[in-house]
């Protein structure tokens, strides 16, 4: 009877995939589209000149509807919860793939290609600051920690098991006493280059996208652990729940960073066109 507890990466086969864990990317990559979308409405009054001249009823109840959700507390507190499930599904699949230094290695090439674009961005008006530090590279090295932490302690199983558990706890709680995720308090309006190993660790926050290492790493190893302990046999823990109506969901699951690359563009894009079809105009 093979071990409830393996320490062998569980293979990737995409002929039998763990629905739920696609499911509940899927959620994630759901809610961060819906609050990036908020933003996008909150915003609109700063972006057209003619905004109050126009004075459409519908968008401007939309944009305050938008405006009172970004300020709230339900998104403040379900900001940090969502972000810990992508990153604890993020880790999870860590326990299921052959290479873990190879993804972290390609994603953090797609990461630094995506600040190169953001930065470009700045001098067309189309943004005030790059995206030096953002989930893709947070979760990127996350990876490449967790395959650190896989191959330094694969030799003695129990170890390679826990170890993820116990660096992910400390991390977390560390990261919780220091106001959850962000350091609200210490935080450059301007990048300076002097601080760049702090944007990366998490000591200075800079950028609407900033996720620094630092606690957020934590979540990924926790996430690691819980597909070591409870998918060693890669067998979806509740198969009868599933079928075709989580198949919509468990399809931007599978492809949540195609989606967190073009959502913004997308989403903006449709926002920007409505407005300018209201008549409003930059």
């Amino acid at each position: 009877m093979e071990n409830a507890i393996a320490t062998k990466a569980i293979f990737r086969d995409k002929k039998r995939r763990v629905w739920e864990l696609d499911f509940l990317r899927g959620i994630a990559v759901i809610a961060m589209c819906f609050d990036h979308l908020m933003f996008d409405f909150y915003a609109i009054q700063f972006w057209f000149s003619n905004w109050f001249k126009v004075d459409n009823a519908v968008m401007r109840e939309l944009s305050a509807l938008a405006e009172a959700y970004w300020y709230s507390t339900f998104r403040f507190y379900a900001h940090f919860i969502f972000v810990f499930l992508f990153l604890f599904l993020v880790g999870t699949s860590c326990a299921f793939s052959r290479d873990n230094v190879r993804r972290g290695s390609a994603l953090a090439v797609v990461s630094l290609a995506f600040t190169g674009v953001t930065l470009g961005l700045i001098p067309m008006g189309l943004m005030e600051q790059g995206v030096i530090f953002g989930i893709l590279h947070c979760i990127a090295l996350s990876i490449l920690c967790a395959a650190a932490v896989d191959t330094a302690s694969k030799r003695i199983r129990p170890l390679n098991v826990y170890l993820p558990l116990l660096l992910g706890v400390v991390i977390c709680a560390v990261g919780i006493g220091r106001r959850f995720w962000l350091v609200y308090d210490n935080y450059d309006e301007v990048f300076d280059a002097a601080h760049l190993l702090d944007y990366i660790l998490g000591g200075i926050s800079y950028g609407d996208d900033w996720f620094g290492l630092f606690p957020n790493v934590g979540a990924v190893l926790i996430g690691m652990y819980f597909g070591k302990a409870a998918y060693s046999t890669r067998s979806s823990l509740i198969p009868r729940l599933g079928g075709k109506w989580s198949k919509p969901v468990g399809f931007v699951g599978r492809h949540a960073l195609l989606f967190y690359l073009g959502h913004q563009v997308i989403l903006t894009g449709a926002v920007t066109l409505l407005c300018l079809c209201l008549g409003y105009r930059f």
